[in-house]
């Protein structure tokens, strides 16, 4: 029962002085974490003063996402040892939540670099240009050929791209050595790469490279890595590195693997006279 004179807040007003919706202090009280002071006569329920620090002290911790429920079991009996457990706990999770949002994040940016990049290119076509460096985490030396089975070239792209901590659309693909591409043997890659930073990374060097974007099957790759070579020989250019083989997002865009957008890309240089 409430004393003479003491200032009072019906359950409209004490939501307002605290921006809360009423319906979150009606179930506040439903489930017994933060109940009013009192009940009036007509039935409305009342706060107090008294009760400000307490709600606060409730919605501060609900703002950083605590539980509900171990909300209640804390302020049972709060203490300063409960507290900095429960904080280190939920910091924890916060954290997991944070790296799960920076993934979401990565693989949007992915997706919007890739379709940017697609959407001024001419499929077909080699194209000479300066590329910025850039860091790539490459693969340990592990040969896949076109007489690999599917699900074993799923599996070993599967684990790289886990052991690096890929989970979403990556700029990733495989490795042809400069002396199998100038032997024209195309049918093997060396390793897989992918384009990122981290404590693995080496840097693809900054550069003049060849550049080719090819449309189709992997069973036309063959076609485009001869007529990039045809090309590198016709503008009397020498190879500077491997070849990268980078997959822009394939049954991501299209379900028809004819539809399949392929990078091919090599440093080169002017032949010395």
């Amino acid at each position: 029962m409430m004393s003479d004179g003491q200032k009072t807040f019906l359950t409209g007003e004490f939501a307002s002085l605290f921006e809360v919706k009423k319906d979150t202090l009606l179930y506040y009280d439903k489930i017994d974490l933060f109940k009013p002071a009192g009940v009036q006569e007509n039935g409305y329920r009342y706060y107090t003063f008294e009760q400000f620090d307490h709600f606060m002290a409730i919605q501060s911790l609900r703002a950083v996402q605590f539980p509900i429920k171990q909300l209640k079991q804390y302020f049972t009996e709060p203490s300063q040892d409960k507290l900095q457990s429960l904080a280190v706990d939920q910091a924890e999770k916060v954290g997991e939540e944070i790296q799960k949002l920076q993934d979401i994040q990565s693989f949007l940016f992915r997706v919007i670099e890739t379709t940017n990049e697609l959407s001024s290119v001419k499929t077909g076509e080699v194209l000479f240009q300066e590329l910025p460096e850039e860091p790539i985490v490459l693969s340990t030396s592990n040969p896949i050929d076109s007489n690999t089975p599917v699900e074993e070239i799923s599996r070993i792209v599967g684990e790289f791209l886990k052991g690096i901590g890929i989970k979403g659309a990556a700029a990733n693909g495989s490795v042809l050595n400069k002396e199998q591409f100038l032997q024209r043997h195309y049918h093997q890659s060396d390793r897989l790469f992918c384009r990122m930073e981290g404590p693995d990374a080496v840097k693809k060097p900054a550069g003049l490279y060849a550049v080719m974007y090819q449309q189709g099957t992997y069973e036309e790759m063959e076609t485009a890595y001869s007529r990039l070579l045809d090309q590198i020989e016709a503008e009397d250019m020498i190879l500077d590195g491997d070849v990268f083989e980078e997959y822009l997002l394939h049954s991501l865009m299209s379900k028809n693997e004819a539809d399949y957008m392929t990078k091919l890309s090599v440093k080169v240089r002017k032949r010395e006279a």
